[in-house]
């Protein structure tokens, strides 16, 4: 019995890595994915995973490290805890003893707990939705506080303690009080930490087997990221590190020689109505968080008391700030698969490309062509990205999602703004009282010649997209919201000529059956049919019909 299901958990094993392969050699098939994959399961088995330049010359290899992100934030709250257990200081104490000539009269009532768990009310760095500038970070370094005297005269957005609002300047001053309490530098104290656990390809600052970050996904797209000086992140990002680490610290912190049981408790729990803990987020059973910088990409995530983890590290982003977010979703999309796969679920994978059985060029209705290149097809269209053909069909209504966005849509198409406020949270509720939004609409519908149609074609729980037409042009509108579903900006997502050609590749599948790849264009995918009776374009839960053009 015992060889039997030994027997058993092979061929499982074996099965979960050929799916795993099979999702990881689509992506990178497609020129979506550069990077490293570990994934653990339940009975200890490993997938690894590595592919793609790690710079111009070199490729990727498994030890290759890269900068982390957001996830510094764990590593800065272990460097906290540890000084907690050495007595240093309590988690409930107040932040302005303990940062010294850092300190801020704004600042008397927040704790180092706040700061932990972004309830303090400190205004964040690099986040405009936060009412702070927008500002980058430079590739010379900065002095601590001179980055600090950046936010430091800056109001509370609230009373610390009542509400959660991510802040990267929070873990900036909790990097200060691990430099004030130690008598350390932030990069000498963490180096010390990170030998203590083994973690010896872990670095603050980029090592010797670094990658260099990119922009852009396909091989045509590709430009060098700049590498911005680590010392601008301070405490909330610039650590550098690598899977193999990475799924290390994972065991490091779930085993009885990490800190302290009741620390090791609080580390490890969440602390606010959003789940998030110190440098943590929980969901649905899973603990992880993800990590961002300029050409940089990564997420960790584990199940506590269980050997079951996934790490997901890349240096390929897009360049464009409004489309930066939607490298993030696609590691977390990733990583979603991942844990699917270990859930014992079928995971979708990108469709096979197969061999082009060559068409003749053919036209369509509404200015869209395909012509053959090489192993794949180029689909051209007037006036707007082929991907986003579906944005000429309104929705239908059929749940609160779209019925808010057709309610959002006429309210623009009428200009009731007032209105339009109910929807949104306070910063844009502001915006909308204030006339600055009139202000805004009024010259994006200049753009268009004046709009005259307001199309709602696309809708879930992040955001929203509208379609404003009119005689001069299109333009596309992005409607993001928040965790409560309130509009927190509405922006231009793209502006279209009438006699602007727009062409992005479509690969074949099938018979007569191609795939519009819209990932490195930061665009939603679709489904082609050529049929007798014309192109058949399934996308977004709906299909779109073009007929011929008549000769």
């Amino acid at each position: 019995m015992k060889s039997t299901v030994t027997l058993f958990l092979i061929i499982y094993s074996l099965h979960a890595q050929s799916q795993l392969q099979k999702l990881f050699d689509r992506e990178v098939k497609y020129q979506h994915f550069n990077g490293v994959v570990l994934v653990e399961s339940q009975d200890g088995s490993i997938f690894q995973y590595n592919s793609g330049k790690a710079d111009a010359e070199s490729l990727i290899e498994f030890n290759t490290s890269f900068d982390i992100g957001s996830i510094t934030k764990q590593f800065t709250a272990a460097g906290i805890l540890h000084l907690v257990k050495a007595g240093k200081f309590k988690l409930h104490d107040q932040i302005n003893p303990l940062l010294g000539k850092y300190a801020s009269d704004r600042w008397q009532k927040v704790t180092v707990h706040q700061l932990l768990t972004h309830t303090s009310g400190v205004p964040s760095l690099y986040q405009t939705e936060q009412g702070m500038d927008l500002f980058f970070p430079e590739v010379d370094s900065i002095k601590l506080d001179v980055l600090i005297g950046k936010f430091k005269g800056e109001k509370l957005l609230f009373s610390p303690g009542e509400e959660f609002n991510y802040s990267n300047s929070g873990y900036i001053l909790l990097a200060a009080i691990i430099e004030q309490m130690s008598g350390k530098t932030y990069e000498s104290y963490m180096h010390g930490m990170f030998k203590s656990y083994g973690l010896n390809q872990t670095s603050f600052m980029p090592n010797e087997n670094a990658t260099r970050p990119f922009y852009g996904y396909r091989k045509d797209q590709l430009k060098n990221a700049p590498i911005y000086h680590h010392s601008w992140y301070l405490g909330a990002g610039g650590i550098y590190s690598t899977v193999s680490d990475l799924a290390k610290w994972i065991d490091v912190i779930n085993s009885e020689g990490f800190l302290t049981k009741e620390l090791r408790e609080k580390f490890l729990r969440s602390h606010t109505n959003k789940g998030y803990g110190y440098g943590w987020v929980h969901s649905d059973g899973i603990i992880s968080h993800d990590g961002g910088s300029a050409g940089f990409m990564s997420k960790l995530s584990f199940k506590p008391q269980s050997s079951e983890k996934v790490v997901i590290l890349t240096n390929r982003s897009f360049e464009d700030i409004r489309k930066f977010g939607k490298s993030s979703e696609y590691i977390a999309d990733l990583t979603d698969k991942c844990w699917a796969h270990l859930n014992g679920e079928e995971i979708e994978v990108l469709p096979e490309i197969v061999a082009l059985n060559t068409p003749e060029n053919l036209r369509f209705v509404e200015g869209i062509s395909l012509e053959s290149i090489d192993t794949a097809l180029l689909i051209r269209m007037k006036g707007h990205y082929p991907s986003r053909v579906v944005g000429n069909t309104a929705l239908e209504g059929k749940d609160t999602l779209e019925n808010k966005m057709i309610a959002i849509a006429n309210d623009m198409r009428k200009n009731k703004y007032w209105s339009l406020a109910k929807y949104c949270d306070g910063e844009m509720k502001l915006v909308m009282y204030s006339g600055m939004m009139s202000i805004g609409m009024r010259m994006m519908k200049k753009q268009t010649g004046g709009a005259d149609e307001f199309i709602p074609y696309f809708v879930n729980e992040h955001h929203g997209l509208i379609r404003m037409k009119g005689p001069d042009g299109i333009l596309d509108l992005i409607v993001y919201f928040d965790g409560e579903g309130r509009i927190q900006g509405i922006f231009e997502h793209g502006f279209y000529e009438k006699d602007k050609e727009i062409a992005m590749l479509v690969y074949p599948i099938g018979n007569k059956l191609y795939y519009l790849d819209g990932m490195p264009y930061g665009e939603p995918s679709a489904t082609l049919k050529i049929t007798g009776q014309g192109l058949s374009v399934y996308q977004l839960n709906r299909v779109i019909e073009f007929m011929p053009q008549a000769n």
